[in-house]
């Protein structure tokens, strides 16, 4: 290993340089023009490294390794120390200046041939690189193990998007179902109300109807010798206001049933939703929720017999409906 003599003497090479750290050997303000601008790296590159090795284990170092680190830096503290001592009014300063530069340019690129070989060496015994070996194996554990996680999260966040994806499907249905059977429900009671009026205008034209079938039979009377003309224009009176009464009774009961069946529908559409919302919440299967859907729309919109309208067939067979209906849920089976 490296001897006290030789590493006294290393650290003596490293302090001639590292004493160059406050002074600007770059540019003064009494040198004028003149300045090093061509090798401030090089200035720069020659006190950082050398101050490098103030934190290194030298004395991990051999004698011959510690010789060849410092062996380029007596050469390069002399030329620092003649760049400190530089005026312009030594003789030719420019030319002075160029000497003095083309040395630092080749003292400085030798010293760094050797501090390449040593350096990486200098560090591994320090322990940066196998620290920060260590450091870059634990970020990437570490990174794997966030990797991880961040999958975990994922799924149980895609879980849970996916929940909340049917409940507000589900939320939607019901409140569209919900929307709709009230609407359906309020209908029917508008319509059983106007039946109710037209009820009374039954009511009404019937008495009125009965009480001119007998008031115009008491009134007017005939005389005994009345000819042709008269009792034509009597009965022909009479007849009239019997008819159009009738008449306004006819409309009346024509006008009530209609009411009445179209309430009837409505109330119908109502309670069928009322049962396609109890079944669909009783069961998870989508392909009962389908079948019901289908039967519920058919129940629905098809055309309900009441007996108070004429019905007519809309042509379309209840077996294909059923037939539908088995055929969408063997479909919704097999996927």
């Amino acid at each position: 290993m490296i001897s006290e003599d030789t590493l006294t003497s290393l650290k003596s090479s490293i302090e001639s340089i590292t004493n160059y750290r406050d002074v600007d050997l770059v540019r003064r303000d009494d040198w004028g023009a003149i300045t090093f601008d061509s090798v401030k790296e090089h200035i720069t590159y020659a006190i950082n490294m050398t101050s490098s090795l103030t934190q290194m284990p030298l004395e991990s170092l051999t004698d011959q390794a510690a010789n060849d680190l410092q062996s380029h830096m007596p050469a390069v503290a002399s030329l620092f120390a003649r760049i400190n001592d530089f005026g312009i009014e030594q003789g030719d300063a420019s030319a002075m200046r160029n000497e003095i530069a083309i040395q630092v340019k080749d003292t400085v690129e030798q010293m760094h041939t050797t501090y390449s070989k040593w350096l990486p060496y200098l560090a591994y015994q320090r322990g940066d690189i196998a620290r920060n070996i260590g450091k870059l194996e634990d970020a990437i554990q570490g990174a794997d193990t966030q990797l991880a996680d961040a999958k975990i999260y994922q799924e149980e966040k895609k879980e849970e998007v996916d929940k909340i994806v049917d409940a507000t499907r589900e939320a939607a249905a019901s409140v569209g179902v919900a929307t709709f059977t009230h609407a359906f429900d309020e209908e029917a009671k508008k319509l059983t109300a106007e039946s109710k009026r037209w009820f009374g205008g039954i009511i009404g034209c019937s008495v009125a109807t009965a009480g001119a079938v007998i008031g115009l039979y008491l009134w007017p009377v005939l005389p005994a010798d009345a000819n042709t003309w008269q009792i034509v224009r009597n009965a022909f009176m009479k007849v009239s206001a019997i008819a159009v009464l009738l008449n306004g009774l006819v409309w009346c009961t024509r006008m009530y049933r209609a009411r009445s069946h179209q309430a009837s529908v409505n109330r119908h559409r109502a309670l069928s939703l009322q049962t396609f919302q109890a079944f669909v919440q009783a069961t998870g299967d989508p392909r009962t929720r389908d079948a019901v859907l289908l039967a519920a729309t058919k129940s629905i919109f098809a055309n309900v017999s009441t007996g108070l309208v004429g019905e007519r067939s809309s042509g379309e067979d209840p077996s294909i409906q059923i037939m539908e209906i088995g055929k969408h849920a063997g479909d919704s089976g097999g996927a």
